[in-house]
């Protein structure tokens, strides 16, 4: 499986804001509306497009309601539709009371798309699913600020996930590690399971740094016992398996090293709608060049009005053999 390339969605949950909206966020920062001015299909919608690779972002409401009332949409007027938010359980939205519209509100809910979607098409290569963990302060005066990550935290997310996708349907740290005593040395020696025996799977990936990595970890090093993969910390560390190198220009040379290792990259194709608006391809195609088995996009169909800029993998596949382990 880490012979593949597939296309995917950087937040890949987010409506666009709404104009009204966007207009309040421009008046404190017009650079900070021009990067959110962006939205995605349906999750269904985007699988079918050929997306192998979602990202979720998640927000811990132990007991539910914490996101309810969002500032932005009371301030501009603009109906919002809190369905579910009042349950306990992790919320999904990119910006507490400012971004704040999703096409799924709750994690499971996310997860039950895409279950649904992977079982009408059990032929499909495996999908990764990322997820941030967002918490700290809200960026709006007065705002909600998201919660902390304790050990608690992550393994109710780890439940959440266990409630939707069984182990038939689930690529594990421990089935990669198999019996070596780390997983850097099951994935070094080939741990990844092969191309048929994870047709119809999903695997999931916590892209966080080091400090929210070890609280996610709970002390098990090559993340024994455990649903999700990590962003490793480093090449060397137990637990190296996935990584999320978000720069092919400046990162290119690692993320070529780290491929052919053996290790699963994700990276992307454009950022903050900057290539979009100026059709620049240029960083795609390093994307694809560096051999990152995933790649992430906000356009895999053109918005008309920025430009005819879309990220599509060549003929329109879902995936094909990775440019760089298999040339």
């Amino acid at each position: 499986m880490n012979d593949l390339q597939a296309i995917g969605t950087h937040n890949s949950y987010k409506i666009a804001i709404p104009p009204a909206e966007l207009a309040v966020i421009a008046t404190h920062s017009e650079a900070g509306a021009r990067s959110l001015d962006y939205g995605h299909l349906p999750l269904k919608d985007q699988l079918d497009l050929g997306m192998r690779q979602l990202e979720i972002d998640v927000l811990y409401d132990p007991n539910g309601g914490r996101y309810s009332h969002p500032l932005l949409p009371r301030l501009s007027g603009v109906a919002y539709d809190a369905t579910g938010m009042d349950r306990p359980g992790y919320k999904v939205l990119h910006m507490p009371d400012a971004d704040v519209r999703s096409h799924c509100a709750t994690f499971v809910q996310c997860l039950q798309q895409i279950k649904v979607w992977s079982d009408t098409h059990p032929d499909h290569v495996p999908i990764l699913i990322m997820m941030n963990a967002k918490d700290g302060k809200s960026t709006v005066d007065g705002g909600t600020d998201a919660l902390s990550y304790d050990a608690a935290a992550f393994e109710a997310l780890d439940t959440e996930i266990r409630s939707v996708f069984g182990p038939d349907k689930l690529i594990t740290p421990d089935e990669v590690r198999g019996d070596h005593k780390t997983l850097r040395e099951g994935v070094m020696a080939g741990g990844w399971p092969s191309l048929n025996a994870t047709r119809g799977k999903v695997f999931f990936a916590l892209d966080e740094g080091p400090s929210k990595v070890a609280v996610y970890m709970r002390g098990h090093t090559s993340l024994e016992g455990l649903p999700v993969f990590v962003n490793s910390v480093s090449e060397s560390a137990d637990h190296a398996a996935y990584f999320t190198l978000n720069d092919p220009v400046k990162q290119f040379d690692r993320i070529q090293a780290a491929v052919r290792s053996g290790f699963i990259v994700r990276t992307r194709a454009d950022d903050s709608t900057t290539e979009a608006r100026t059709n620049d391809t240029s960083r795609f195609e390093m994307a694809l060049k560096s051999g990152a088995q995933y790649i992430s996009t906000d356009y895999p169909t053109p918005r008309p009005e920025f430009s005819p800029y879309k990220v599509a993998l060549p003929d329109g596949v879902a995936a094909r053999t990775n440019p760089v382990t298999k040339p």
